[in-house]
Formats: structure tokens, sequence, C-alpha cells
């Protein structure tokens, strides 16, 4: 078996498994036996469950997003959107992954370099760059999750918009409660 028809077996069976059993329940055994493939051929290709998962998001989803210089991170939230929509049961299953090479580490590891380019200018220093980026990259993957996670989901161009707009006019107010452009209403 070449080597992509044996990773693309473990992944799917990856990914089926986590349909019926959550992820922290899985075995590499359960994976092997669901291929038809050894457990030597799986340590091949993998470190452990987490490194295929890991290569599940890149080889699945992530890599067929084109990186361009011309676009801000808005601009690929329609595409993520679709790829997470078109196999939403799995990342129903995958969001919920914590800790070693998780949902959220590789949504970081991904859009920390966009994030952190359409923003350069406005940091106030490396730990204040670091700080905004991660935090950044969680709001959007937290609104992915609630997204992915809903029984009436809408769809990913719609919920695409519905975030950008949400975040701009967020953003809108912030600036102008920090400028002092903007006071509340005071209650009779």
């Amino acid at each position: 078996m070449s080597r992509l028809i044996t990773k693309r077996a473990l992944a799917d069976s990856m990914k089926k498994l986590m349909l019926k059993k959550p992820f922290d329940k899985l075995t590499v055994n359960d994976v092997c036996i669901d291929a038809d493939i050894s457990r030597r051929s799986f340590y091949r290709y993998f470190r452990d469950k987490y490194d295929l998962l890991s290569w599940i998001y890149h080889d699945d989803y992530f890599s067929k997003i084109k990186i361009r210089d011309d676009w801000v991170i808005w601009d690929y939230m329609p595409q993520i959107c679709e790829y997470c929509y078109k196999d939403r049961q799995f990342f129903k299953k995958a969001v919920q992954v914590e800790g070693q090479n998780s949902a959220r580490a590789y949504w970081r590891e991904f859009l920390r370099p966009i994030i952190e380019r359409d923003f350069k200018d406005t940091y106030l220093g490396e730990k204040s760059a670091d700080f905004y980026v991660i935090k950044t990259c969680d709001a959007l993957f937290d609104y992915m999750y609630e997204w992915i996670s809903s029984p009436e989901i809408m769809p990913p161009e719609e919920f695409a918009f519905f975030v950008r707009h949400s975040v701009a006019l967020h953003a809108k107010r912030s600036w102008e409660i920090a400028s002092g452009i903007y006071k509340p209403e005071k209650a009779d």
C-alpha cells in the first residue's frame, strides 16, 4: 500500500470512529482494526492518534486553503466555514478534543501568521502582539465552535458574514467607547 493510501485509510477510519466514540476513548488499535492496517504501519506514519488528527486537519481542510497576499482574515472565513460545514459531523466531535493537537491549537497555528500580518502595525509590543493574536484566534474558534455545534446551523456563507459583521460592529463600538465618542444614555 502506498504511503498516501495508508494515511488516507487511517484518517478515514479515525473520522468514522469519532462519530461513534469520543476521541479520548479511541485507541490506535481501534483505528488500525477498522482500517485493516497494522499498528506497525500506523507508527511508521504517525506518532500517536493526536498526530493523525492533526494530519486530518491539515490534509483534509487547511492545506486546501490557498494563502494569498492580498487577502485579510475575513476573506478566508467563507472557505473555512464551507469546509467545516461539509464535514460538520466530524467537526462537532473534533472541536471537543482538547490539549495536544486539538482543533483549537491547529486553528491558532493556521490563523496566527494571517492575523499577525493583518494587525502588524497595531501592537504595543511583543507581549501585546502574542496576547492579541491568540485571543483573536480563540475568539474566531469559539464562534466556529458554537456555530458547528448548533442544532440549527446557518449556511456557511451566511455565518461567515454574520461573524464578520458582528466583529466589525463591536470593534467600532469599542473604538467609540475608548475614544470618548460614545456615552451610554442615562436611565431615567
